[in-house]
């Protein structure tokens, strides 16, 4: 072999190595999984101002409908969340069931823009469900895989931006391209984004399960040996439990931790997303509000969710359950707020932005707190743990739209949110540790 021969090998290995270290890069992962959530909140929000007006004025509907085909992406969500988590844990595959929903996306997306009725209407959502729940689920174990328990925080903030930015351009889009451009422009231009996205996964590189697993027991291990026979004994038991015990579902079910965050992110979710269907209806009665308009106006609510950076940091430094519980706090307050008659359309922006920034304030720290649950028992199950926020997430989804249909028929949007708002008050301090609080009272009065 020549020198140049050489030479032309050597840059050829060094390319080679470069690439592959992107495609398994931290950083790399990162970007993958932000586009993915990006991708299915950009595809989500363009709908928002879409079929609202498309089945009170084509198919001649209701608000109950409405609500219900809102309701159905949340059915399909919470019916494959758990099937992707199990077997993704299972398998240790991250990529094939992320490039599986990518493409259900794709076609789900098609198909909305074929539909001419409301059951056709109905599938395309509950298939759209389906893709969403590989999308997070699994994307969100990735993270996990690869970032150390106590970067999540930061990391999860900074990804969900990505999200952010989806559900911000999404309504906004899909108000301008069905006002200026028909129907089925939209759903066409979302199904390009989720194609794109399914070549990128195709690209990333499956995480090392073996090294991230073995790393995470490393850590383990510094508190496990921290334990000596001068220890007392329930501390020996509680460690031996945890490492003989394999994690199921059914046992993160039975934590106490876990539960609080699956009630609280099901109750969030319920509210925010039973005003998604319902405040278009309402803008468009109240104001007159065009689809253009109702989309500009949703961009006003997720703006402030673009600090969810900021939000993971403070909780990794303040603790999760604090931040959480004033989130809900601030979304019970904010609630009633939207409702009020305001002189012009734009008026209402102040108080959905609130409204808005409390939804990033309750959710934010929670991916984080059930990931260091999970952590601490050994990890391993990061899937099924996620498994858990996004059936939470996508009850809370399907309840909230179908509950908010329900109420803008019998009772108007007034009712709706001042019903939101008690809801949100009375499940508050779920989230709150009170031993902690009774620690700190107690060190105070000593």
């Amino acid at each position: 072999m020549t020198s140049s021969d050489t030479g032309l090998s050597a840059a050829s290995s060094t390319h080679d190595s470069c690439w592959d270290r992107a495609r398994r890069s931290h950083l790399g992962v990162a970007c993958v999984v932000a586009y993915t959530l990006f991708t299915d909140m950009l595809t989500y929000g363009a709908i928002l101002p879409v079929l609202p007006t498309m089945i009170i004025q084509r198919l001649k509907g209701d608000s109950s409908m409405v609500g219900f085909l809102f309701g159905c992406y949340a059915f399909g969500l919470l019916v494959a969340t758990p099937v992707f988590a199990i077997l993704s844990d299972k398998y240790q595959n991250r990529r094939i069931p992320m490039m599986g929903g990518s493409f259900g996306l794709v076609i789900s997306t098609l198909s909305f823009a074929a539909a001419d009725s409301y059951p056709l209407l109905v599938i395309a959502r509950v298939a759209q469900g389906v893709a969403g729940g590989a999308s997070w689920t699994i994307g969100l174990g990735m993270l996990a895989d690869v970032f150390p328990t106590h970067r999540l925080g930061v990391v999860m903030g900074t990804v969900l931006t990505a999200h952010t930015v989806g559900f911000a351009i999404g309504p906004a889009m899909g108000g301008f391209l069905f006002e200026y451009a028909g129907y089925p422009a939209p759903f066409l231009c979302c199904a390009l984004f989720a194609a794109i996205n399914f070549v990128l996964i195709l690209w990333v590189a499956e995480p090392d399960h073996g090294k991230n697993n073995a790393a995470k027991k490393d850590t383990t291990k510094g508190y496990h040996a921290d334990v000596s026979e001068d220890s007392p004994l329930l501390l020996q038991k509680t460690v031996t439990c945890e490492q003989q015990e394999r994690i199921t579902m059914l046992g993160l079910c039975k934590n106490w931790k876990i539960m609080c965050c699956v009630l609280c992110t099901a109750v969030s979710a319920s509210v925010f997303s039973g005003v998604e269907p319902a405040l278009p209806v309402y803008l468009e009665k109240s104001y007159g509000a065009s689809a253009s308009t109702v989309g500009l106006i949703f961009v006003s609510m997720v703006i402030p969710a673009f600090l969810a950076p900021v939000i993971g940091f403070l909780s990794d430094k303040m603790g999760r359950d604090v931040i959480s519980a004033s989130g809900m706090l601030l979304m019970a307050i904010a609630s009633p707020l939207v409702a009020l008659p305001y002189p012009t359309v734009y008026m209402i922006v102040p108080s959905l932005m609130v409204f808005g920034f409390s939804s990033p304030l309750t959710l934010t720290p929670i991916l984080p707190e059930m990931g260091e649950v999970v952590d601490s028992l050994g990890g391993e199950a990061y899937a099924q743990v996620y498994a858990l926020y996004n059936m939470a997430y996508s009850a809370g989804m399907f309840l909230g739209p179908n509950c908010a249909g329900l109420i803008m028929t019998y009772a108007g949007f007034k009712t709706l949110m001042f019903t939101f708002g008690a809801a949100l008050f009375i499940c508050t301090p779920v989230m709150m540790d009170w031993k902690l609080v009774w620690r700190v009272l107690t060190r105070r009065n000593n």
